[in-house]
């Protein structure tokens, strides 16, 4: 069994959060997204992306190490969700959810995802939203069995043109 830490990111994740990110994104959308706009995402802008991120400090990034402190994944909670028809003011958004490939189906995801609803009930948050790809069957079973179900609310991705849609669930 694979032993995993959950922990909150610090700046010096970054370059680890883009390789995963990167990967993850090339794996889980290759039947999603043409083979040119996954093989020419650069690691250097998502590392960019979450430098960023890291420095603003608005919400928190979880990530999962292995025993080595090798990142396995990451969680992003963007407060309050981005979304102006969200809902009331104590909605939350999970901004993105990452396991490297590598290491899916082994509990990680699980592990981030209950680091970040534990936050953000102890942060008083009434609501969690996050945008999935409609095709992606595999994360949609997997946040599914998270309690997230889908609220009404779609939009197009602009990078690939496929249709997202809003899941949401109560904390």
């Amino acid at each position: 069994m694979m032993v995993v830490s959950v922990r909150h990111a610090v700046a010096d994740d970054a370059a680890a959060i883009a390789a995963v990110h990167v990967h993850a994104w090339q794996v889980a959308y290759r039947d999603l997204m043409s083979a040119k706009t996954l093989d020419g995402l650069p690691v250097s802008r998502r590392e960019q992306f979450w430098r960023e991120v890291l420095a603003g400090r608005k919400g928190s990034v979880f990530v999962a190490a292995g025993e080595n402190g090798a990142v396995l994944g990451f969680c992003a909670l963007v407060t309050p969700s981005r979304d102006d028809d969200a809902g009331d003011d104590r909605v939350a958004e999970i901004g993105a959810i990452y396991v490297d490939p590598e290491v899916w189906r082994l509990g990680i995801g699980r592990a981030l995802m209950r680091a970040a609803f534990a936050a953000l009930q102890e942060d008083d948050w009434r609501w969690v939203t996050l945008w999935v790809l409609a095709e992606n069957r595999q994360a949609r079973d997997f946040y599914d069995q998270l309690g997230l179900e889908a609220d009404g609310a779609r939009t197009t991705d602009e990078l690939s043109g496929h249709t997202e849609i809003r899941l949401r669930a109560s904390l």
